[in-house]
């Protein structure tokens, strides 16, 4: 994902800035000096109207990962659209690059994909805020702000209110064969929510199989309503059924539920099969009943460039540093959407909603609101040139984790002409005597993915070496140039340096601990005096390992250990620098243990709720430290480090 690849670093704040963060809040001044922000990729075109960045933020006490999509929402091939669960809200929950692909078809490719709103962590796995998906009103918006796309692709942020009303209408005929006409109102308390006490909940085919409720209440069937539900329109229909004290009745494909407990239940034991019925659903706000497409969120960050946030929160969600997911509208109208990392120390902390908030007005956000996080916090893009999609973050959980609803970009755009080269890596260090394989990807003008062209010249400018074969580099002479793939009109250029020093290397894991016949893979990472990666081809590096530890294969950098030392070392040299890793071999009172799951995580505590050290794929050998009480296992792993998987999943030898 590198097509553009550049890396520059400035203060997050110019004075200006400074000075609005002033106004609006103390704690942005604090935080803004001391924020040090690098672009590793920026603007990156992934469609017409969708662009995508990728930030490095470094302060005192912290690191932070941050991804950025922004959105052009009145760009014409550009269509946002919010996902539900394998479209139902009481079901099971779906990953949001499930639901992207899910919801792809001819004319519509996924451009992106991320989480959405929060939701009930216990079936039904509900959003606790408002849900619109292609018009169709989903479930009410609960007092939480909420992001909405119009007809006429507009963006609206707020905290919309529903006011849903249902009438009964009752025609009786006299003996006198005139007709009485009664008319009977009754506020409705929610959509697609679960039933509580006096509360008179309306039911679609969009919730689930069934109602979900207990016999503690009233529940009318109702058909000949023109479905789907919309916003700002009144909807009628024929009472067909009344169920009282049964509960979790059938929702019609083609029909609706009422539900109602207490004072609703009373108001509903009046209504009759062959009762007229109507349904009014229109937001306060009249401009939220044109939105086609809305999700909520939990609180806002910003409101008219301004932080929205209660000053000094002791609420966790708001003051502890989490990874993130929200979603702001610029001042000249763009939507972004912000992905930030947490929870893994040395890559990515997280972020509190202050910190958050100020860099999103650094970017010029205006209004802004929190979405899901922690571990939902995820952001997949169709890469420069390719197609489907790809997870740019690294969610804390490790996978992707499944979620209730999310926000899916995708583009309606035709194919076009090729326009565009992207070359990977497009920025590489090498080291003399090495080669380098450069990936071509291509773009039409549309930004499609397009085939990547046959007749193709590379060119190495710079005198630092030269192509072997198609995409294939060698670094002859130390120094820089720029390589070239070029077609017609079109090309793509990437830069090499060429370096004959390197300043150190690195041997991962640095110490390991084995069992007799166990193995561990060993790998070598080369850096400049400048910290950066050098490229560097495996068979310039130079391998030992201690006599009597085991049998080492170069070409793969695989250790297996044959038991006749009980500890040793493996070095590894390249020039003048070289680095060793330690390797203890377990002892005969110490049992192993095999993973059987396909997976599984390495906690700091021994149980769900500690934080993951690793992810330990089925066949992995581990040392067994302790048995615990709970079932769950003190073990060391083999790169040393010590920590707890539960029992149920490793085969004790």
């Amino acid at each position: 994902m590198s097509p553009v690849h550049r890396k520059r670093s400035w203060p997050v704040f110019t004075a200006l800035v400074l000075v609005c963060s002033l106004l609006a809040s103390p704690l942005a001044v604090l935080a803004a000096p001391s924020w040090q922000v690098t672009a590793e990729t920026e603007q990156v075109p992934l469609a017409t109207g969708v662009r995508y960045s990728a930030y490095r933020l470094t302060a005192p006490e912290y690191d932070e990962a941050i991804k950025v999509l922004t959105i052009n929402p009145n760009d014409r091939y550009t269509v946002l659209e919010t996902a539900l669960s394998r479209d139902n809200l009481a079901g099971d929950l779906e990953r949001p690059t499930a639901m992207a692909g899910r919801l792809a078809g001819p004319g519509k490719a996924p451009v992106a994909a991320t989480n959405g709103d929060f939701y009930s962590t216990q079936p039904p796995y509900l959003p606790i805020g408002l849900q619109i998906r292609n018009g169709e009103l989903l479930t009410n918006p609960e007092g939480f702000p909420a992001l909405g796309l119009t007809r006429d692709k507009k963006v609206l942020m707020g905290t919309p209110v529903l006011a849903a009303t249902l009438t009964v209408t009752r025609q009786v005929v006299t003996h006198g064969r005139s007709v009485t006409r009664t008319v009977y109102n009754y506020p409705l308390t929610a959509i697609n929510r679960p039933r509580l006490t006096d509360s008179l909940i309306l039911y679609t085919p969009a919730y689930a199989a069934g109602t979900e409720t207990n016999e503690y209440g009233s529940e009318l069937i109702i058909k000949g309503v023109a479905l789907p539900l919309r916003a700002g329109r009144t909807y009628s229909g024929t009472v067909v059924t009344r169920m009282d004290g049964r509960g979790n009745t059938p929702i019609p494909p083609d029909g609706l539920v009422l539900s109602g407990h207490g004072r609703a239940q009373e108001f509903l034991k009046q209504v009759n099969p062959g009762d007229r019925v109507s349904l009014t659903l229109k937001f306060t706000d009249t401009r939220w009943n044109e939105v086609i497409q809305a999700v909520g969120g939990r609180e806002f960050i910003l409101q008219d460039g301004r932080v929205a946030l209660p000053p000094a929160s002791q609420d966790p969600l708001v003051a502890t540093r989490h990874p993130r997911t929200a979603a702001g509208v610029t001042r000249d109208g763009h939507l972004e959407i912000i992905v930030a990392d947490g929870r893994q120390p040395g890559y990515s902390n997280g972020m509190t909603l202050y910190e958050l908030a100020d860099f999103m007005q650094a970017r010029g956000i205006v209004t802004a609101i929190n979405l899901d996080g922690g571990g939902s916090a995820v952001l997949a893009v169709r890469p420069a040139g390719e197609n489907g999609l790809v997870i740019t973050n690294k969610p804390s959980d490790g996978p992707e984790r499944p979620v209730t609803s999310g926000l899916v970009l995708f583009s309606s755009a035709p194919r076009g002409k090729l326009s565009h080269l992207y070359l990977s890596p497009g920025s590489v260090k090498v080291y003399q005597g090495s080669r380098v394989e450069f990936n071509l990807k291509a773009q039409d003008n549309y930004y499609n993915p397009a085939p990547v062209p046959t007749d193709l010249t590379w060119q190495a400018g710079g005198s630092v070496g030269r192509f072997v074969y198609r995409g294939i580099f060698e670094a002859t002479q130390p120094g820089q140039g720029v390589v070239t793939a070029r077609t017609g009109e079109v090309q793509a250029t990437a830069k090499v340096t060429v370096v004959d020093k390197i300043a150190r290397l690195v041997l991962t894991p640095a110490t390991a601990s084995l069992v007799p016949g166990g193995s561990q893979q060993f790998m070598v990472t080369a850096y400049d005096a400048g910290g950066d990666e050098v490229l560097v081809d495996k068979s310039l590096y130079r391998w030992s390992v201690s006599p009597g530890l085991g049998q080492f294969d170069p070409g793969t950098g695989r250790l297996v250990c044959t038991g006749e030392v009980m500890e040793g070392v493996v070095e590894v040299s390249l020039g003048n620098q070289e680095a060793v890793a330690t390797i203890k071999l377990a002892g005969p009172g110490v049992t192993t243990g095999r993973v059987t799951a396909s997976a599984l995580y390495v906690r700091t505590g021994p149980g769900t709720s500690y934080q993951h050290l690793a992810l330990l794929p089925r066949g992995t050998l581990v040392a067994v430290l302790d048995r615990l009480a709970n079932g769950w296992l003190r073990v060391r792993l083999e790169d040393g480090r010590e920590g707890f998987v539960s029992g149920l999943y490793v085969n004790l030898a």
